[in-house]
């Protein structure tokens, strides 16, 4: 076996063409083996527990998902949820012993069942708590006085923590970590109450929305970005919240599946019960949709009677998402002023990054899926396919 030095000494000794040819394949295995590392590290991280982690890249890493799937279930299992970081000091030269001493302490305040506490850094416990930012000051106060409590059990002499909430302080993983980050450095470990919530960052007034847009965000409030009767992101806020997502997942070198889902013949519905009965079709379709979607997948309505959802994951995965979605709708009864309704679905799919690499490109690819599902006025689920689906499509104006 040649030593890098003696690899080297021979490609300098090929003829240029030869040598050229060679360190471009070499420089190809390289790129592929380190996507292949990073694409099992994540995986595994998902995997593992706070047992498991061995580095302080580690904690951190872990952190983050588990901010990142907090993130996901907003809309279906909570409305908001925040995040506090506790920093400590300590005369122990073992400071991974005294971590897991405060991390256990943590686990004993916090909720089992809705919140996660995580290693972080080499000298901060986080608890991901879920509660809106209005309950958290008077959480923040009760968790660390019961940690400062504990310290004499933990080696630790002295603490404080940073507070931030979701969607207040951000509405991504990395802005919400950061303004918690940013509390902290503005704690003192002198302090009577140790702890600091992040200051609401300043906001401009949005630019109206267009219709070339699939919506930004008009405010920070939370509730204001629920649709009232479906419970999912509503129409205007729905594109930004995907737009967000989708550059997380492009950063962790995911691949992901966007669904058009539309509901058949909405307008007969109206005709033979009113519209107090299609409106009651659609929040049942919803909530079906809800039951059947996973937490890290992202759902919001942007028609009356269409939704999106974005899932993390293969196109394979993407399509049996929708084959269960669709079998469940048309094998359901949606009851509206004593009336049985029937009704049904159509799914266009488009996959990141085989359909595109934005929301645009992958909307257009869904969206015009399922307008070719709706021609042929059929309940199926349909992959786009740009060589055979490569048609402008005519959604957006549809408002």
């Amino acid at each position: 076996m040649l030593s890098p030095i003696q690899q080297l000494t021979w490609i300098a000794q090929l003829p240029l063409a030869q040598a050229g040819q060679l360190l471009l394949v070499t420089g190809i295995s390289f790129a592929i083996l380190t996507l292949i590392s990073s694409t099992y590290r994540f995986h595994r991280m998902i995997q593992m527990e706070e047992s498991e982690l061995q580095t302080v890249d580690d904690c951190n890493d872990f952190f983050f998902i588990q901010v990142t799937r907090y993130l996901s279930k907003i809309n279906r299992t909570s409305s908001g949820f925040s995040i506090l970081i506790l920093q400590f000091v300590t005369e122990e030269p073992n400071l991974r012993a005294v971590q897991e001493k405060l991390l256990a302490e943590i686990k004993n305040i916090i909720r089992e069942a809705s919140d996660k506490a995580c290693l972080l850094r080499d000298d901060c416990v986080a608890a991901i708590i879920d509660t809106e930012g209005e309950t958290m000051p008077a959480i923040a106060s009760r968790i660390t006085a019961e940690m400062k409590a504990a310290l004499s059990r933990s080696g630790a002499t002295s603490i404080r923590a940073g507070v931030s909430s979701f969607p207040a302080h951000g509405l991504n993983t990395q802005s919400v970590i950061d303004a918690a980050n940013e509390a902290l450095d503005s704690a003192g470990f002198e302090n009577p109450l140790p702890f600091c919530i992040a200051p609401l960052p300043k906001t401009e007034e949005p630019p109206p929305e267009t219709p070339e847009e699939l919506g930004e965000l008009s405010k920070q409030d939370k509730n204001a970005a629920l649709d009232p009767l479906t419970g999912v992101l509503r129409p205007g806020v729905i594109g930004s919240y995907i737009r967000k997502y989708l550059a997380e997942i492009r950063h962790k070198k995911q691949p992901a599946t966007l669904l058009c889902v539309g509901i058949n013949r909405i307008d007969q519905i109206i005709q033979l019960h009113g519209e107090p009965a299609a409106d009651d079709v659609i929040a049942g379709v919803s909530k079906i949709l809800q039951n059947l979607t996973r937490n890290c997948d992202l759902i919001g309505r942007y028609h009356r009677d269409d939704f999106m959802i974005l899932a993390p994951g293969t196109l394979q995965q993407g399509e049996l998402i929708a084959t269960r979605l669709r079998e469940a709708v048309q094998k359901e009864l949606f009851v509206s002023n004593g009336k049985r309704i029937k009704s049904s679905v159509s799914v266009g799919i488009a996959a990141y990054p085989e359909h595109g690499r934005n929301l645009r490109d992958l909307f257009r690819g869904a969206y015009r899926a399922l307008e070719i599902l709706r021609g042929w006025n059929t309940t199926a689920c349909l992959v786009y396919d740009p060589a055979q689906h490569a048609k402008k499509a005519e959604h957006e104006t549809r408002r």
